[in-house]
């Protein structure tokens, strides 16, 4: 009797298990044999009222069946008991199969439907661009490939984020993003999953990937010595596409927080084979953005040189093969050279047709005289918040200080100390710098609050117009918010980020060029190479104003040979709005320089 209560139990447990498996193969497979129960009834039924059927088979195969699934069959039934056992066949096999089948397909219709909309399910892309984890760099990294050159893009986002909010976050980005002129065709999916499990990866196609991002999640907890919470979330994330076999080859793009983590990635990448034959790219954004600081503090205005760089918008920096720095400046109209890279140039142009194009240029150059350039500068700087951009930025402070003998007295100010602080600057009346730095620590709905509380209190009681104030924010729908206050400069980091990411995802050869623009680091010559220098025209050039030139590239050229082929001007300041050549320079047109001009110049 045992053996049968076991035999029993084990059945029954099959049965449970098969049924959570597949509900629905289970629910079938019983209407089925519901079905067929009733059929066989209803031919012994049929067998022992009717003497027109022979066997059961008869009256199963020309009864039960036959009255099941062809209805009008009932018509020519002539006895009484077998046309009502026909029509409790029929209604009983309309409610129970065809009622099933209907039921089904609305649930599986509304499966389907709510699968879509969660985002779950596989994806069949080609070509695409993947981005891993969520931050608030997203929305705005969306935004910037509205004006890519290609005439289509797809973006894949997976991510532990709700589908519905982070579309919503997307779209803002993209409608503040958006201008008159015309933008690429997009396509933004985002599905919610885990970038480490295989399966949702294979779900998003992502061996078919084009270029992938990973995002720093931006968890700052301390989990070991020099590795944060968010750095160990993006290695485990590396480790897991190691195995993957990628169609096109793409660039791994990397965010990481500390830059010891970079150190970590490339290890790996040369000792866990399954990585080697990728293209990892870690970059700690934290240090370029100190630098980008460091140098706006500097210069004000060098901001929106490197944001313009950065953006997909207009002029853009791209690779020229076997090409020499001359050989450009004379015969290519649509570029301007920036620095030579063994037998490659880089060089800044509308797009990647236009500066293939070759053309003679007929206008020779001009002699200009030239001034000696003014690098030397003595500021002081106070920096009231603290984040991990804040020993980049003393870093480049002491670069930029040995390189051209500046002075820079930075401090760091507790935020307790802001009245003493302002009360101090206001008995001195001396030229200073006062840095805002965001909490990078707070919740997404309070990022910035530091800075604005700060803002409020400086606004209010700072009286010395000598003193100005540049802030760093860090969600860019809190630029418009502080803009009716008394501020040179607003960084914004997440979107000066988001630019950077984009181009060394995309155009993964020109990742050197960026390395060295954002670096301050003397050579054995004392000059940092590719740096960018805005110069007052009447501090540099020693000629009679307005100057006069036959088109954008002699004047180009021209001061390039007047500054020793040291520097390249790539554009102007003028009536402080930037404007950097581009299209067809070999074009004769009179283009002039003020002396109240600002010329922008890269350090060759």
């Amino acid at each position: 009797m045992s053996k049968i209560k076991d035999k029993i139990a084990r059945a029954k447990s099959l049965i449970s298990i098969k049924t959570y498996k597949r509900p629905l193969v289970y629910v079938i497979l019983t209407m089925v044999m519901i079905n067929l129960l009733i059929l066989t009834v209803a031919a012994f039924v049929a067998l022992w009222i009717d003497e027109d059927y022979q066997t059961f088979i008869d009256a199963f195969a020309n009864g039960s069946v036959k009255w099941m699934l062809t209805p009008n069959a009932i018509l020519t039934i002539t006895n009484p008991q077998t046309l009502a056992l026909a029509v409790v066949v029929l209604i009983t096999g309309l409610v129970l199969f065809s009622g099933t089948i209907i039921a089904l397909t609305t649930n599986a219709i509304k499966d389907y439907i709510q699968k879509k909309n969660s985002g779950s399910g596989k994806i069949h892309l080609d070509q695409h661009i993947v981005i891993l984890n969520w931050n608030s760099k997203v929305p705005e990294l969306v935004s910037d490939l509205l004006y890519l050159e290609s005439k289509e893009v797809t973006v894949m986002i997976l991510a532990d984020v709700d589908k519905v909010l982070a579309e919503k976050m997307i779209v803002n980005a993209i409608d503040k993003a958006k201008r008159e002129t015309d933008f690429i065709k997009m396509n933004v999916l985002v599905k919610k999953g885990d970038p480490l499990l295989k399966s949702d990866l294979d779900d998003i196609t992502i061996s078919h990937a084009k270029t992938i991002l990973i995002m720093n999640p931006d968890q700052h907890q301390e989990i070991a010595h020099d590795m944060s919470k968010s750095d160990l979330s993006v290695i485990k994330i590396i480790l897991s596409l190691g195995p993957i076999q990628f169609l096109y080859q793409p660039p791994i793009v990397v965010e990481i927080k500390h830059y010891e983590t970079k150190e970590k990635i490339m290890t790996l990448s040369r000792v866990v084979k399954s990585l080697s034959e990728h293209k990892i790219m870690p970059i700690c954004f934290d240090k370029r953005l100190g630098q980008i600081i460091a140098q706006t503090i500097i210069e004000h205005k060098i901001e929106d040189v490197y944001l313009s760089m950065f953006s997909f918008q207009g002029s853009e920096v791209y690779m020229l093969k076997n090409k020499t720095f001359e050989e450009c400046l004379k015969s290519h109209p649509y570029a301007i050279p920036l620095s030579q890279n063994g037998n490659n140039l880089y060089v800044l142009g509308l797009n990647h047709e236009v500066i293939h194009k070759r053309s003679n240029h007929t206008v020779e150059p001009k002699k200009l005289q030239m001034k000696s350039l003014k690098s030397k500068v003595y500021l002081d700087v106070y920096i009231l918040g603290k984040n991990n951009k804040l020993k980049f930025i003393l870093d480049a402070f002491k670069q930029y200080e040995m390189m051209h003998g500046s002075h820079f007295s930075a401090h760091w100010i507790e935020e307790e100390n802001l009245e003493h602080l302002v009360n101090e600057l206001n008995q001195s009346e001396k030229q200073s710098t006062i840095l805002l730095l965001s909490d990078e620590h707070q919740d997404d709905d309070a990022l910035d609050a530091n800075v604005i509380n700060h803002l409020i209190y400086i606004e209010g009681h700072l009286t010395n117009r000598n003193t100005h104030i540049i802030v760093e924010l860090l969600n860019p729908k809190n630029d418009p918010i502080v803009k009716g206050f008394s501020i040179q400069n607003t960084i914004i980091s997440n979107k000066i980020i988001s630019l950077l990411l984009s181009k060394l995802a995309l155009y993964k050869e020109t990742a050197p060029f960026y390395e060295n623009l954002l670096t301050i680091t003397p050579n054995d010559y004392n000059e940092d190479t590719q740096s960018v220098s805005i110069q007052l025209a009447s501090d540099l050039l020693k000629e009679k104003f307005p100057i006069s030139f036959d088109s954008k590239k002699q004047l180009v050229e021209s001061i390039y040979l007047a500054l020793h082929s040291k520097m390249i001007t790539i554009g102007l300041y003028r009536h402080g709005q930037l404007e950097i050549f581009e299209g067809d320079m070999h074009r004769l047109e009179k283009v002039t320089i003020q002396s109240d001009d600002q010329l922008v110049l890269i350090q060759i």
